[in-house]
């Protein structure tokens, strides 16, 4: 009996130059592409980081409306900056996973840093005295925003590392902890600026310097 056949191998083999063989070559590689799962779309991939970045928040905020940490006042007070962060989520993570999405990633790059300014200058100045230190906020946006970001360097690996790439997929899970901080923190912009966008700019950071570190399992563009 004729041992298996292996399709590295009998692709570094000279080419065929008989009938027999080409047929060899050709069973073993459909083999090969019958043991092989279907590749999801990037679509499916993106779906996968808006899930997870939005998906989050939203969960965080019903989970603190039902334990009474925020309220539907401050819900809606702050309704157009949460609906900005979701939409700069999904613009971000669109462009980081799109094959052919070198505008709409610079449309994210740009949509975030326009949404960081009107969340500084849409606070305003504190009326209580709160004693939680400053550096929570920063603390617990860098935990929430943990689970999106292992989505989103899964998702990286599927293609060639490209740093546009992971810089749009830091900023759409940067938003998961940026939400949070609107439902959760009534601080004045000072302590935004200096304390949530640093958290923000630090997921971006993580999300640049691990995706270059991780061997892509594929090399497609």
């Amino acid at each position: 009996m004729s041992p298996p056949l292996d399709l590295d191998s009998l692709l570094n083999e000279e080419p065929p130059g008989d009938t027999a063989a080409a047929s060899r070559v050709l069973a073993a590689a459909r083999g090969e592409l019958a043991q092989r799962k279907p590749a999801r779309s990037w679509r499916t991939h993106a779906a996968w980081v808006v899930a997870a970045s939005g998906g989050l928040s939203l969960l965080v905020a019903v989970v603190m409306l039902a334990l009474g940490a925020t309220s539907g006042a401050l819900l809606l007070s702050r309704a157009h900056l949460l609906v900005l962060l979701l939409g700069t989520c999904g613009v971000c993570a669109w462009g980081a996973l799109s094959p052919r999405g070198r505008v709409l990633r610079r449309v994210g790059v740009v949509l975030s840093m326009l949404t960081a300014a009107v969340l500084v200058l849409a606070r305003d100045t504190p009326h209580t005295v709160s004693n939680v230190p400053e550096w929570v906020c920063t603390a617990s946006h860098l935990a929430v925003g943990a689970v999106p970001l292992v989505v989103a360097l899964l998702v990286l690996r599927t293609a060639v590392f490209q740093p546009m790439r992971a810089l749009c997929a830091g900023l759409a899970v940067g938003t998961t902890g940026a939400f949070l901080g609107e439902l959760a923190c009534e601080r004045g912009w000072r302590h935004v600026a200096g304390y949530h966008l640093l958290a923000w700019g630090l997921i971006v950071v993580a999300s640049l310097v691990i995706s270059k570190s991780l061997k892509p399992r594929s090399y497609a563009p």
